[in-house]
């Protein structure tokens, strides 16, 4: 149906004729609004990555919030920040620049978590070998915080997910977890990835003490933790601790006694 108003001059319109066509039109603009969404082209799913709050299935925008996970609409209990941000560590960091953060952790986990830690067979055999011993060293640290963890050097005992070895990562990356968390999930990694040379100077190996350090922080990323907001914790944004600090495993146990999915709000 095509519809199209125009200006005329010529004979004056009778005003019983020019009402019954405002009428039509008005009829046919009703019909149509209530089949086409004002202000919106065809229906699309929100995207899996950039917007933390946007669920596969229910596809509703709302806000964003730390990680990758979606939700129309709390996935949890909405908590209020200034009773749920006591004694939690850096858990609630990030509400220095959003309104809410949703805690994504890993759901109803039982048992060893195992991570295979291969050697980056793309360099020399022996530096290659002490990168890997010391990207294991820095997962292990959060051995039994919140549960048993377990690296695989080998790649025979079927992981949980992998640290992937690269060259670079653009920057001055020196690391990145993956990860994906869904209302129905909870937490899952894809993978950890890690850098066999400094961003920085000629581009040569990197020293295994900051592979340690990032192994740490990436697997932190990986149970679930948001970044830190002090550099003496291990979750700082850059290599600045020396150790994982009181205040990481703290900000680890306050999480995991925290449903799955809970929204925390300013």
């Amino acid at each position: 149906m095509e519809i199209s108003l125009a200006l005329r001059t010529g004979p004056r319109l009778n005003p019983l004729s020019v009402l019954a066509a405002v009428l039509v039109f008005v009829g046919v603009f009703g019909f149509l609004r209530d089949r086409v969404p004002l202000g919106r082209g065809p229906m699309t799913r929100c995207d899996p990555v950039e917007d933390a709050f946007c669920e596969e299935d229910e596809g509703r925008a709302s806000g964003t919030a730390r990680g990758t996970g979606r939700g129309a609409g709390p996935a949890g209990p909405v908590l209020e920040a200034a009773q749920a941000c006591r004694g939690v560590g850096y858990l609630c960091a990030d509400l220095t620049h959003t309104d809410r953060v949703r805690m994504q952790r890993w759901r109803d986990f039982s048992g060893t978590m195992v991570v295979h830690v291969p050697r980056p067979d793309f360099e020399d055999l022996g530096e290659a070998t002490r990168l890997q011993a010391a990207a294991a060293r820095g997962i292990r640290a959060w051995n039994s915080s919140p549960f048993p963890i377990r690296t695989d050097l080998r790649g025979d005992r079927g992981p949980h997910f992998a640290v992937r070895w690269t060259r670079g990562l653009g920057g001055s990356q020196i690391g990145v977890a993956r990860t994906q968390w869904s209302s129905s999930t909870g937490l899952t990694v894809v993978s950890i990835e890690l850098t066999t040379r400094s961003p920085f100077g000629a581009g040569g190996l990197i020293d295994s003490r900051q592979v340690q350090l990032t192994a740490a922080h990436e697997m932190g990323h990986a149970l679930g933790l948001p970044h830190s907001d002090s550099p003496r914790d291990v979750m700082y944004p850059t290599n600045t601790a020396s150790s994982l600090s009181a205040q990481d495993y703290r900000t680890m146990e306050a999480l995991y006694q925290l449903e799955d999915g809970t929204e925390i709000v300013r």
